[in-house]
């Protein structure tokens, strides 16, 4: 089984189809992002996955009900069989989609990279940080690999970062992660994606290890 990746230009989903697509509750959440840019990004993002699900289940995208899990993940009524999860940045946004979950993915550009330098304390692993490279990009792309790949296991899970970071151990090669406080991380396998479109990115799907390499496409 392979999860499907919808690669998204939020560009492409204009204020009018956010209008006939998102609920009024959407509207709602979108107004309270205090930028013009943030507001609308949001919008094209949440239009654009409601769009994705409702190419997937046949359902008109408006009538679509998603719900919210504790720690804020969105998610299908336990009736539509279709786990999901979407990622964006300001330029670019990713929906996976698979029959079956949990599934997670995030999305990052290299260019964020040296941003994280300072930063090793707030988020990796104690060994993780012992084994970084010393010298400079590869220590910064290393970091901004682990960040992704933490990212999207424990959306995968559900959790987010209210799982601290810091208590996860992120194997890059092998496409693994541990913590002995979320067993359920073992299950799952880490995918780099790679496609044109995301060339200037980092992107990580987090998705059962029996899960077949998943299937990139733009959307629409």
């Amino acid at each position: 089984m392979a999860p499907l990746v919808h690669v998204i230009d939020p560009a492409m989903f204009t204020s009018a189809m956010a209008e006939k697509v998102l609920t009024s509750d959407e509207h709602y959440r979108a107004s309270r992002f205090h930028f013009a840019a943030d507001r609308e990004r949001w919008a094209a993002c949440r239009t654009a996955l409601r769009m994705v699900l409702s190419s997937r289940l046949g359902i008109p995208p408006r009538d679509l009900l998603l719900l919210t899990e504790r720690n804020g993940k969105p998610l299908l009524p336990p009736e539509l069989p279709l786990a999901f999860n979407l990622s964006h940045c300001h330029d670019l946004a990713l929906v996976v989609t698979s029959p079956t979950g949990p599934v997670g993915i995030d999305l990052e550009p290299i260019d964020r990279a040296s941003v994280l330098d300072g930063c090793e304390a707030t988020f990796l692993h104690p060994d993780e940080i012992a084994e970084l490279p010393t010298g400079l990009p590869e220590r910064h792309l290393t970091m901004l690999k682990i960040w992704t790949a933490k990212e999207a296991f424990l959306k995968a899970l559900g959790t987010g970062l209210s799982y601290p970071p810091t208590a996860v151990k992120v194997d890059l090669e092998q496409g693994t992660a541990n913590s002995p406080g979320l067993p359920a991380l073992e299950d799952l396998r880490l995918h780099r994606l790679q496609h044109p479109r995301i060339q200037s990115h980092l992107a990580a799907l987090a998705c059962p290890a029996n899960f077949s390499s998943p299937r990139i496409a733009t959307f629409p």
